[in-house]
């Protein structure tokens, strides 16, 4: 629609779309479940496996007790499969990213994740997912002849099958499936441990190799020359390269992608059956297909009165009512464009966050989507011209087409700046997601320990670093020290049991009468597959976000599920998260016998100090007998901290302990052997719920210790119980800052703050000038630094996207820059500040935890400092499980709700957050009953105003000061309590 000129209505329309775009396919969303790399690894083992020799290699397990028996046979991949697979892996691979990917993330997590979709038309199998999954595999593989658009298919059902698994086991642990209310404790943690087993992942090695060849020349002459044999010793040689973004491709499959999964034509299966639910209302394709579908409903009824007129009443009816229809006859172009370019956008998108060898690059992928803003979106939801097409004009359209929800969310992403917009709908901004898919390492044992984020009826479970290495993904890493240490497909289940159902899912006729007649010679029934296809993963799934949809329960269940689990517990493993389902074993032969007993043993010689795998331990016998210490493990940075609690007593054998490893409600049963001596020991510790062990060694840290006096017992993990008044001394709440101008060490690099400016819009443009220190090339991306801006009353806001620092305004990075030894390297940081009431103080820079720099922004000045609306309080802290907290005033706002002052004091050696929901304070209510605080933040100073960020950062010895809102009065004690423990405050406190 280039004849309309731009306006400012325009300019406004593409600043508000583009927090749309990027809203729509921002890769950094919160609800994967394996995360890229790992989806992308376990498919690239299955292809290798298929491409080899035609056939797949199928384990059989011990599902009860978590073994890997052997192999159970080699079985043919249907052939139809194997051509796809050979004639275009690139395609796979794109595929592999599903609904992560395609047709873009916010309708792959909002609208083909979730049981929404409803059932296909003539399929007896699962709604929801399965719709989904069904009709691409009917198009894209059943009704389609090309290699390229099939093996897409194949590879987006592989997504699905590692979903299957990977929800049901991050799902335990989060306590249930993602979700941001009432409680963001629950979304963090789906992010932090998503992203941590992705950090873990193996390096993805091509399955599609290159041989060169290598030897003497074939030239005789050439031979004679060099005084070579006469024989020509040639020799091959075969390499396998690491998965780059080169070698995915979506060539072949554009069309295939916009006519299926994206624009939703009147009548077709998209609009019938699978543009459902609730998420729609968010969803590019959505959104425009019905806005074209209702602009061409009208352009015909135009059309179609025109011509049942004749004469002057046709030309007069065209003068009248032409224009209107020829401008919607040029938007409806618009829109086709700009759905049929969408999957190139998607994909370039996936090349820059998953691909990419220089780590995700959020900057180039937000710089996709602005071109794509430009060249697309903007016209798609119409351009005022200022003749026919005006801003009423528009709005009347859209409101006339578009049912409520979705032009509300069109009109309010259309006045909303971009991170305003995701952090509406995502809980965060974008930057502050990819902190944490960055560095999940450094946020595990903050976020993961947190008691919380069980809803549904599913309850959480809290582990530290050191416990989900050992016992769930077998490295002895006590914490991230050795980042090439990374889990095997065989230690951990759910990786396998991905694994195996992809290559069962490969199977064709032949291959599954083959496996399903070796089943039933081991005693193993498979049942009939649910839904029209014999594919094994259609028929059944009917959430990816849901755990456990192999059970059945309110829907079909699969053919190697059916009659008890007989065949499934031959071919999976049973894994964390899994509900009881399948029944154990019933002879005496499987039943294993105690051991006969001997005497009590005398526990004081294993006392003492011990260096183990996973810390040091002073083990000391207690009153009632049992021997208990408490782990210090130790971290990346060098320090130290408390980890389990352990406690052991006899095992009913010489030398044999036995008991229970306890953290933040964690536990892991433990079986020791020690030498005669007692000097080592050797054994095994079982997480609960794992089906599987990590083995633990010991040996003395020096000489026995002498035996300690009998203790009492340790207090138990974190009680709802008052703690005392009085806790360490609280640190200075400023901190001491850096002189600008000059370089200061930090980790790989060296920093120098430049200056700080105030924007217009009230953003702090934060200018550095980094130097690598290494003898290597180093990359810049998202998350590599990290910047936490503070302002005078301690609260913190964090960022890690970079940009440019030559350009006017922030301009992002066409590629990920890199940085030579010894070079300099300049960008910026932009930042929100948490509140405008509240003067700026310091920003320190990090590349890890482990160190920073802090540096004076205080003659930044971004808004109309108000005076604080209560005074610091004089009682003293109490301790939360990472806090310290102090009522400062409680004060009845201007509207008759009460307002409830306090500080935070972080009393440790690294940053801390605390957010909306995390603490709670409750009181009595008018009625009697106790009423809990809104989960909002707010600043302190002048009257109460607009919330603070979800995320409120406090660097370490320092204090934030926050307000909380009561929507009611309240009388008598205050409850503050983070999840772990309560502390209550009375009048005077």
């Amino acid at each position: 629609m280039a004849l309309f000129k731009p306006s400012r209505a325009r300019r406004a329309l593409i600043s508000g779309i583009c927090g749309f775009a990027m809203l729509a396919s921002l890769p950094a969303s919160p609800a994967y479940a394996w995360k890229p790399k790992t989806h992308i690894y376990l498919a690239e083992e299955v292809l290798r496996d298929a491409l080899d020799n035609g056939k797949v290699t199928i384990y059989q397990t011990d599902y009860h007790t978590g073994r890997i028996v052997g192999v159970l046979g080699e079985y043919p991949v249907d052939p139809a499969i194997l051509a796809a697979l050979r004639a275009a892996p690139r395609q796979f691979r794109a595929g592999v990213l599903g609904p992560d990917a395609y047709p873009d993330i916010l309708t792959g997590q909002q609208v083909i994740h979730p049981e929404a979709a409803h059932a296909l038309d003539n399929d007896n199998g699962a709604a929801g997912s399965n719709a989904w999954l069904s009709h691409l595999w009917r198009r894209g593989f059943v009704e389609s002849d090309s290699p390229q658009v099939r093996a897409f298919t194949i590879g987006y059902l592989t997504h699905a099958a590692g979903d299957v698994f990977a929800h049901t086991f991050v799902n335990h642990f989060a306590g249930g499936e993602f979700a941001l209310t009432p409680d963001p404790t629950n979304a963090v943690k789906h992010l932090v441990l998503e992203g941590y087993i992705g950090k873990r992942t193996p390096s993805t090695v091509s399955a599609v190799s290159s041989t060169v060849t290598t030897g003497g020349p074939l030239n005789e002459r050439k031979r004679e020359d060099l005084g070579l044999e006469p024989e020509v010793n040639r020799s091959r040689s075969t390499y396998y390269g690491t998965i780059s973004q080169d070698q995915t491709s979506i060539e072949g499959v554009e069309g295939f992608i916009y006519e299926e999964l994206t624009y939703a034509r009147p009548g077709s299966v998209l609009e019938r059956s699978l543009m459902k639910g609730e998420g729609t209302t968010r969803s590019i394709p959505f959104v425009f297909s019905t806005l074209r579908n209702g602009l061409q409903a009208e352009v015909e009824a135009y059309d179609r009165e025109r011509m049942s007129r004749r004469g002057p009443a046709r030309v007069a009816y065209a003068a009248l009512h032409g224009p209107v229809a020829e401008y919607k006859r040029a938007w409806i172009k618009d829109i086709d464009d700009g759905l049929a370019a969408f999957p190139a956008v998607s994909h370039e998108i996936a090349r820059a966050i998953v691909y990419n060898e220089g780590g995700s690059d959020m900057a180039r992928a937000k710089a996709v989507m602005d071109q794509y803003v430009v060249d697309h979106l903007a016209s798609m939801a119409g351009t005022p011209d200022g003749v026919v097409a005006t801003a009423a004009f528009i709005s009347g359209v859209i409101d006339a087409i578009l049912p409520p929800p979705a032009r509300e969310a069109l009109r309010a992403m259309m006045q909303a700046p971009m991170d305003l917009l995701i952090k509406g709908v995502s809980g965060r901004t974008a930057d502050e997601w990819a902190d944490y898919i960055k560095n999940p390492e450094a946020h595990f044992d903050e976020v993961m320990t947190r008691p919380g984020g069980g809803h549904g009826g599913e309850s959480d479970h809290p582990i530290d670093l050191a416990t989900f290495n050992r016992d769930y993904l077998k490295i002895e890493d006590p914490g991230y020290q050795n980042a090439s240490l990374t889990w095997k497909i065989e230690d951990l289940p759910p990786a396998f049991n991905t694994v195996q159902l992809t290559k069962l899912m490969l199977l064709g006729d032949a291959g599954l009468e083959q496996i399903k007649n070796e089943l039933a010679a081991k005693g193993a029934v498979m049942g009939e597959n649910p839904g029209q296809f014999r594919n094994l993963l259609l028929g059944w799934i009917r959430s990816l976000d849901a755990g456990n949809q192999w059970q059945g329960g309110g829907g079909p269940q699969p053919a190697l599920a059916a009659q008890g689990g007989s065949a499934w517990r031959l071919l999976f493993l049973n894994q964390v998260g899994e509900r009881p389902w399948i029944a154990g074993p019933d002879s005496a032969e499987d039943a294993a016998t105690s051991p006969p007993s001997v005497p009590a043993q005398d526990l004081a010689p294993f006392a003492g100090d011990w260096v183990t795998t996973y810390g040091r331990v002073t083990l000391a016998v207690d009153q009632d007998g049992a021997l208990r210490g408490r782990l210090m493990v130790r971290d990346s940075d060098g320090g130290e901290r408390e980890g389990e609690r352990l406690e052991l007593r006899d095992g009913g054998q010489a030398g044999v302990l036995t008991g229970a490893s306890l953290y933040a409600g964690h536990r892991s049963d433990v079986a020791l052997t020690f030498d005669a001596e007692r000097r080592t020991f050797a054994g095994t510790s079982q997480a609960e719920g794992a089906t599987s062990k990590s083995n633990w060694t010991g040996q003395r840290a020096a000489t026995p210790a002498p035996q300690p006096e009998p203790a009492p017992p340790p207090a138990p993990t974190p009680a709802p119980t008052p703690a005392p008044e009085t806790t360490p001394q609280p640190g200075s709440p400023a901190r001491p800052v850096a002189q600008a101008g000059v370089f200061h060490e930090l980790e790989d690099f060296d920093v120098r703050f430049d200056r700080a400016v105030a924007a217009r819009n009230g953003s702090v443009h934060v200018f550095l000038t980094v130097r690598n220190t290494t003898a290597s090339n180093r990359s810049i991306g998202a998350g590599v630094f990290k910047a936490v801006m503070t302002d005078i009353d301690g609260v913190g806001v964090s960022e890690s996207q970079i940009w440019r620092a030559t350009s006017e305004a922030p301009e992002s990075f066409d590629a990920t820059p890199v940085v030579g030894p010894g070079e300099e390297f300049g960008f910026r940081f932009v930042m929100s500040p948490a509140s405008r009431v509240s003067p700026l103080s310091t920003v320190a820079i990090r590349e890890s935890d482990a160190r920073s720099i802090a540096f004076d922004v205080s003659g930044v000045t971004v808004g109309q400092v108000a005076p604080p609306a209560a005074g610091a309080g004089s009682g003293g802290f109490k301790a939360l499980s990472e806090l310290d907290v102090r009522i400062d005033g409680v004060v009845r706002g201007r509207d008759g709700r009460m307002e409830v002052f306090l500080t935070l004091r972080n009393p440790g050696d690294r940053i801390r957050t605390t957010s909306k929901g995390w603490i709670k304070i409750s009181a009595q209510g008018p009625d009697g009953a106790r009423i809990t605080t809104r989960s909002a933040l707010y600043p302190v100073r002048g009257p109460r105003s607009a919330e603070l960020p979800l995320l409120v950062y406090i660097e370490p010895g320092r204090e934030a000061r926050l307000r909380y809102l009561f929507e009611a009065s309240v009388s008598g004690p205050l409850t503050i309590s983070d999840g772990s423990i309560e502390q209550v405050f009375t009048a005077g406190h």
